[in-house]
């Protein structure tokens, strides 16, 4: 068979596997970021933003009754978040939703044991482990949208600043030496 009409073959079986012409969507993977003695890890979730909206606002629907493990953090050395000290380890990072008596959404830093992000799967349930600290959150809405979650890990005069971008939302922690 020549080159040529190989390619046309596999052109045309490519063009049969997707009809509408459009392109596959993204595979939610496993990405990370880090900075010297602190790595994050998360999966690039497509932006939801009914979901998101159903848990910022008070409620009591699906998205309000589960927490969302979206980040595992491994941290070399100690490091304080919102005052609270956190000792080196292995952590899960955990929204909390916000609740039908509206105190508002939450994060929650809770040491695990092992690693608990699977590629393609968002519905993971919380791992167990120790909560080290939960501190209330307040998204920034912003005139750009990230596609998907995107989290940043950047060197700052006092450690490292946790960015977190999610559609139009935005959060940004310090964590502090």
């Amino acid at each position: 068979m020549s080159l040529a009409l190989l390619a046309l073959v596999l052109t045309t079986q490519a063009a049969s596997a997707d009809p509408s012409g459009e392109a596959a969507k993204p595979r939610i993977s496993v990405q990370s970021s880090d900075v010297p003695s602190l790595r994050v890890q998360y999966l690039n979730i497509p932006w939801g933003p009914n979901t998101f909206s159903a848990m910022e606002s008070p409620g009591d629907s699906f998205y309000n009754r589960r927490p969302w493990p979206f980040a595992q953090l491994a941290a070399e050395a100690p490091f304080s978040l919102d005052g609270t000290a956190v000792p080196a380890g292995r952590y899960a990072l955990v929204f909390h939703p916000n609740t039908p008596d509206d105190k508002g959404m939450s994060l929650e830093v809770r040491r695990v044991a092992a690693d608990f992000l699977e590629a393609g799967n968002v519905m993971a349930p919380a791992p167990e482990g120790e909560a080290v600290l939960r501190v209330p959150v307040r998204f920034e809405t912003v005139t750009d949208s990230a596609p998907a979650l995107r989290i940043d890990l950047r060197p700052s005069p006092e450690g490292a600043s946790l960015a977190i971008a999610y559609g139009t939302r935005r959060l940004v922690k310090e964590l502090r030496r």
